[in-house]
This record gives structure tokens, sequence and C-alpha cells, in this order.
């Protein structure tokens, strides 16, 4: 069982492997990318153009320059800081702090993949729509049955009694004359 202790956590953060640490550094899709593949996050990789959401550099856009796995940050291009003997220097940022705005497709397997996660999630969405609609019809028609026939019931038996009563009112009257 995982443990729910945050010393645990962050020694489990700290001791993970390589490939489990690629699975950590994952950032959210911007609003258009997510209504085109579906996706909520993604892993960031080294040539995506992002969207820095907190810290001082809030709205940059810059492409990802790299991606350190031992620190799990990433660089952006031009998010530099100056240190204290002027020089320019690269400003370290938590993949949790961005938006991914325009995803690098060049490698074929994450193109790949990507493309097929979303196909999923599309059959997926389109399955879940077309069993909603189907019991949204059956409880429709549940419904109106039960309502039409209880109605029906109700609606035919005074007809029924006003038939009774014209033809007894008929009767007399033809007996009257």
């Amino acid at each position: 069982m995982v443990s729910h202790q945050p010393k645990k956590q962050r020694k489990m953060i700290y001791d993970a492997p390589k490939h489990r640490r690629q699975k950590m550094m994952k950032s959210h899709l911007s609003v258009s990318l997510y209504e085109k593949y579906g996706m909520r996050n993604l892993v960031v990789r080294k040539g995506d153009v992002v969207r820095v959401m907190r810290g001082k550099f809030r709205g940059h856009e810059g492409k990802v320059v790299e991606v350190n796995l031992k620190n799990m940050k990433i660089a952006i291009e031009g998010v530099t800081i100056r240190r204290t003997d002027n020089k320019s220097v690269q400003y370290w940022m938590d993949p949790s702090n961005v938006e991914i705005v325009k995803l690098d497709l060049s490698d074929p397997k994450r193109k790949e993949k990507i493309y097929r996660i979303a196909e999923e999630r599309r059959g997926m969405i389109e399955e879940e729509e077309e069993s909603e609609e189907m019991e949204e019809v059956e409880e429709e028609t549940e419904t109106n049955t039960n309502v039409s026939g209880d109605n029906e019931n109700s609606e035919v038996e005074p007809e029924v009694q006003d038939n009774e009563a014209s033809e007894e009112v008929n009767e007399e009257v033809s007996e009257n004359e």
C-alpha cells in the first residue's frame, strides 16, 4: 500500500527511477488542445511551446529548451534571471506551473500515441452520448406509456360514463316524445 505520509511521498519522488520521473513531468494542455485531442495533460518534451501560468514570469510563452529529469524542472526560452555577476541564466520551472500551447509532433511515436488516445476518447465520448440518448429515449417512452396509460384509463372512464349518461338522456328524450 502507498503511504499517505508527506515524508514518504517526497522520498518516493526523490528515489524514483528515470522512467517514472518522466511520467511525473506532466503539464496541462491549453483549452484548444484539450478540445482537439480530448486529453487534459501530457508529458512535457523539448520543443513544446508552453505558457507560464504561475510565478513572476506569468503569461510568458516560449519553447522548452531543456528538460531536467534529475531535478524535475524545465527551462523555457526567454525565461532567464540575472545573477549577481550580471550573467543571464535559465530560470528552471516546475512543469505543473506551465500550460502546453503547441505540441512538438516531430516524434512519430508521440504523434501516433496522441492521435490513438484522441480517437479512443472520441469513440468513448460518442458511445457515451449514444447510450445516454438511448437511455433518455427509453425513459421517455416508459414515462409516456405510463403517463398516457394512466391518462387514457382515467379519461376513458369519464367518457364512457358520459356516453352512458348521454344514452340514458337520449332514451328518456325519445320516450318523452
